[in-house]
């Protein structure tokens, strides 16, 4: 019996773990809705008229939803989630935590953020330990792809 409930259970936390969103906030002029708020494909948000919201997937499409007096809802995901590179993305939009962390970079000199044109190479920096470089990065990749 205990064993049926223990493997219901991770059934059923594995389930959820697997459900991963289809975008990440980027930018907001809605100071109710954060960078790195994850959204589901379809998800309703409350953005009122006048209000923007630039959102991300894993893939790096990026598309800005307007506001509405009924609010907006999430594009259909054009491809599967990917949860980790979603969740590598948050972190580069979340706001960062406050105080220092020493010794972040591992080995080697952070390159120029212009240098870095695709997510890969931008997520590929982050993890090798240079994440002002990777922020600068996908704030001018998101800057390119957002226009027009």
């Amino acid at each position: 019996m205990r064993n049926t409930i223990l493997g219901l259970l991770l059934a059923v936390g594995l389930g959820g773990a697997a459900q991963a969103a289809d975008y990440v906030v980027v930018r907001s002029t809605d100071p109710a809705v954060k960078p790195g708020l994850e959204l589901d494909a379809g998800e309703r948000l409350a953005l009122g008229a006048g209000k923007t919201v630039t959102i991300m997937s894993a893939s790096g499409s990026v598309s800005t939803l307007r506001g509405a007096a009924g609010g907006v809802a999430a594009p259909r995901a054009g491809a599967q989630a990917d949860p980790a590179r979603l969740a590598a993305l948050k972190s580069l939009v979340a706001p960062a935590p406050t105080g220092s962390t020493f010794g972040a970079r591992r080995s080697g000199v952070c390159p120029d953020p212009a240098t870095l044109t695709t997510v890969d190479q931008i997520l590929a920096v982050q993890s090798g330990g240079c994440a002002a470089q990777a922020r600068a990065a996908l704030e001018a990749y998101v800057a390119a792809q957002d226009k027009p």
